[in-house]
């Protein structure tokens, strides 16, 4: 009897380990497919490859129809996932090998992150994400150069991303460095002054004031800044974000909590 209890337990301790649990609905994430799956076929700059779909909303490009999360749902993903990281409550699924042989045949992330290229804001982390969930397009301080752009273009035509989050971060270095080059100084370098040049406009009206505390409203308006430039750099993703197909949502990543605050 007794050696039963312990078999008893011990099964029970590792399905609590294996499984994804969470106390709350505000916590919560799965990774099971629809109910309802069909497969179409996806065409690729390395050819076509078939991949489940449960939702295939017409693309404008083209191309052929894909998986496409609500924007809603896969911000609330997001937010949800980032309530995990602050009580340090990862989900455990998500990362096996089972998902990278699934992977491995195709991708369908529900959301596009441009954030910085700051070590300590990495999105899969802050989110707490998993293989194949979120496409992420990192540069300093959030510049939006050609291949940026042209990333999150690919995101969104090709793999039916409609989720974008603009994530900048508190005591941003190429925010500060922009800050600090207001005044026509030099930034170090010929690419740093164009990174810092990109900046300047959004952090325009802070010259001569002094620096709000961890730069956190200069971090905001360099977000703010971002956003009206995609649409401005981009036709395709303008055109999307006009029509409602795509969502673009404002976040502010604070280092001192782990807390992302989304405008």
């Amino acid at each position: 009897m007794k050696n039963s209890k312990h078999l008893i337990l011990s099964l029970l301790l590792v399905l609590t380990s294996s499984c994804a649990y969470f106390d709350t609905e505000e916590e919560s994430q799965s990774v099971t497919p629809p109910a309802e799956v069909k497969t179409v076929t996806v065409a690729t700059p390395h050819g076509t490859h078939s991949q489940p779909t449960a939702h295939a909303p017409s693309h404008s490009s083209g191309h052929a129809e894909v998986h496409s999360t609500e924007p809603a749902q896969a911000l609330q993903w997001l937010k949800n996932g980032n309530t995990r990281f602050k009580k340090s409550r990862f989900r455990n699924d998500g990362a096996t090998q089972k998902d990278v042989a699934r992977l491995s045949k195709g991708q369908t992330p529900h959301s596009i992150v441009l954030s910085c290229s700051d070590s300590r804001v990495p999105p899969e982390v802050v989110f707490d994400q998993k293989l194949g969930e979120i496409f992420t397009v990192r540069t300093a301080g959030q510049v939006i150069e050609p291949s940026a752009i042209a990333s999150m273009e690919y995101a969104v035509e090709h793999l039916g991303s409609r989720n974008l989050v603009v994530m900048g971060h508190t005591n941003c270095g190429a925010v500060k460095a922009a800050f600090g080059t207001l005044d026509g100084a030099d930034a170090g370098s010929e690419n740093l002054n164009k990174l810092v040049h990109d900046i300047h406009p959004r952090i325009e009206k802070f010259k001569g004031a002094q620096p709000s505390e961890h730069f956190e409203k200069e971090g905001w308006a360099n977000v703010q800044g971002v956003i009206q430039d995609i649409s401005a750099r981009s036709k395709i993703l303008g055109a999307k974000i006009k029509s409602g197909e795509i969502k673009i949502n404002a976040a502010l990543y604070h280092l001192d909590t782990g807390v992302v605050e989304f405008q």
